[in-house]
């Protein structure tokens, strides 16, 4: 059986690619951290499905944990043939305004944690041979964005590290990529009010914005693609 750990599966964008690797034949670990019952909830849940699920918590911002999380996660699946970078957070404000503390953490949570995963999915991966990573970036790491320059800067640094770490890894057979989403009807974009909402869906072509299933299926054909590495896949709707 093929397997996966998905982190940041507490948040909607997460659990939804969590359950797009569950329900397509893989046993899933699902991380959480601070709503670590949700992924306790989701892991029921695909049970309840019968599909093979087992949640794990850490705190992937400390190399330690996420070294903890790794081998917890491998125990239990046996092996890890796809880690999903998930986990992040969100920091809307002027830039001018943004306090160290601020950057050190949204740094922290979206960037070095999923440095510190993949060095530890690197070393299994390099042995078996085999293995692949999909980094969970954004549209503003792509393109930038006003109010959330600290977000869109961790952003592009998923998708530099996404294409070094490919170069690094295709000699092994293993592929790295990224997935980045664009306007996703989520909760952490419930700061919009409807009328940016209704501004932001007559920007984007196809008219509407995405759903986090959207994004898991576009996550889980990078993941299988034995020929594409070092990419980063825009799920937008069109939107630049």
């Amino acid at each position: 059986m093929k397997t996966a750990l998905i982190t940041g599966a507490s948040g909607e964008i997460g659990a939804a690619i969590a359950r797009e690797f569950a329900q397509n034949g893989y046993a899933v670990a699902v991380h959480g951290a601070k709503n670590f019952e949700k992924a306790v909830k989701l892991a029921e849940e695909l049970q309840t499905a019968e599909c093979t699920a087992f949640p794990v918590c850490g705190d992937l911002s400390d190399p330690a944990e996420a070294e903890r999380v790794w081998e917890e996660s491998r125990r239990a699946l046996g092996h890890i043939d796809v880690l999903v970078n998930a986990a992040g957070i969100s920091l809307v404000d002027f830039f001018d305004a943004m306090k160290p503390e601020d950057w050190n953490r949204i740094v922290s949570v979206n960037l070095s944690s999923a440095v510190y995963l993949s060095q530890c999915a690197s070393r299994d991966m390099i042995r078996r041979k085999s293995g692949s990573i999909v980094n969970i970036s954004s549209i503003w790491g792509v393109s930038g964005a006003a109010m959330e320059v600290a977000y869109s800067a961790v952003k592009a640094g998923m998708i530099g590290m996404t294409r070094a770490l490919a170069l690094e890894l295709a000699p092994s057979g293993i592929t790295v990529n990224a997935v980045a989403p664009g306007y996703i009807d989520t909760k952490m974009n419930a700061h919009l009010s409807d009328e940016d909402r209704a501004a932001l869906c007559e920007e984007i072509p196809l008219g509407r914005a995405g759903t986090p299933a959207e994004v898991a299926s576009a996550v889980r054909f990078m993941a299988e693609n034995p020929y594409i590495t070092g990419e980063t896949l825009v799920v937008s709707g069109g939107w630049r």
